[in-house]
C-alpha cells in the first residue's frame, strides 16, 4: 500500500499580529499534517500570538529577511519529514481555497505548484493592489516567462507548494536572503527541468500589505533581472552557485 505523503504549512511571518488569527481559522486543516510558524524577529507580539494558538513556532533571533526565513521554514519542514511544503503568507494576502487545487496539481505529478492571480481573467486591482503595480508587474513576468519558458502566467507572487523532490534537487540554501530567492527558486527549476504548474489564487491587499513599496519594487526588478541573465549563462555553459546540485549530506 502506497504511503500517504506528509503535507506540511509553513507560515513565515513578520509583523503578521493583526491577521494571523484569520488566516490560521481559515485554513482546511483536514488536508494537511502540521502547521509551522517561523517568526523573523517580528516587532509585535505575532510569535506570541502563534504559540497561544497552538501553532508549533519557531523565532528567529536576528531578523533574517524574506528568503532566509522561507530557508529555515523549508528546512525544519523537511527535517520534519515533508513530502508537500505549503508556503502561505499569513498576512492575510492569499486565500487559502488555493490550497486543494495545489495539492490535486502534486498528486498528478507536477513538483512545484504557484498560484496565478491573473488565471481566466482574475484582476488583483480589483481585490486591492495598487494599479501602478500591474504593467511593470505583467512585463516582469512576460520577461521571466520568455528566458525560463515556464508553463506559469504569474512569476512574481507568493503563494507556492513544494516537493521534497523539488527542494532535494535544487540548491536552494545557496539562494538570496531577500525577495529574490524567490525568482531563483524557479530559474533552479527551469534549469533543473523540474515539473512546474500553477492553480488560481485569490487575493486580498488591504491596508499596509499590498505589496512592495515602490523601492523594493525596482530593487526587486533589477535582482530579477539579473538572475535571469544568471540564468542563461548557467544554459551556456557559465557556472552559477544557486545551478549547482546541492551538496550531499
Amino acid at each position: 500500500m502506497e504511503q500517504k505523503p506528509k503535507i506540511i504549512v509553513v507560515l513565515i511571518a513578520y509583523n503578521c499580529a493583526k491577521s494571523l488569527e484569520n488566516l490560521y481559522r481559515s485554513l482546511p486543516k483536514e488536508l494537511f499534517d502540521e502547521i509551522i510558524l517561523v517568526d523573523d524577529d517580528s516587532k509585535d507580539n505575532t510569535f506570541e500570538l502563534a504559540q497561544g494558538l497552538g501553532i508549533e513556532s519557531y523565532k528567529n533571533p536576528t531578523n533574517l529577511g524574506y528568503g532566509g526565513n522561507l530557508k529555515r521554514a523549508l528546512s525544519i519542514a523537511l527535517e520534519k519529514g515533508a513530502d508537500i511544503i505549503i508556503d502561505i503568507h499569513p498576512d492575510g494576502e492569499y486565500k487559502p481555497s488555493a490550497i486543494l487545487p495545489a495539492i490535486r496539481e502534486i498528486e498528478n505529478g507536477s513538483e512545484f505548484v504557484l498560484g496565478n492571480r491573473f488565471f481566466k481573467g482574475h484582476k488583483p486591482t480589483e481585490n486591492g493592489m495598487y494599479a501602478w503595480k500591474l504593467l511593470p508587474l505583467v512585463m516582469l513576468g512576460w520577461i521571466s516567462k520568455v528566458v525560463l519558458r515556464l508553463p506559469i502566467d504569474d512569476y512574481h507572487q507568493g503563494f507556492r507548494v513544494y516537493t521534497r523532490k523539488l527542494l532535494e534537487r535544487v540548491n536552494f540554501m545557496a539562494n538570496s536572503k531577500d525577495y529574490a530567492f524567490s525568482i531563483e527558486l524557479l530559474a533552479q527549476a527551469a534549469f533543473h527541468k523540474i515539473k512546474v504548474s500553477q492553480v488560481l489564487v485569490e487575493v486580498s491587499y488591504t491596508g499596509d500589505k499590498r505589496g512592495a513599496s515602490l523601492k523594493n519594487s525596482i530593487l526587486y526588478s533589477l535582482r530579477t533581472l539579473k538572475i535571469l541573465l544568471f540564468y542563461i549563462g548557467a544554459k551556456l555553459g557559465f557556472p552559477h552557485v544557486i545551478f549547482h546540485e546541492p551538496t550531499a549530506k
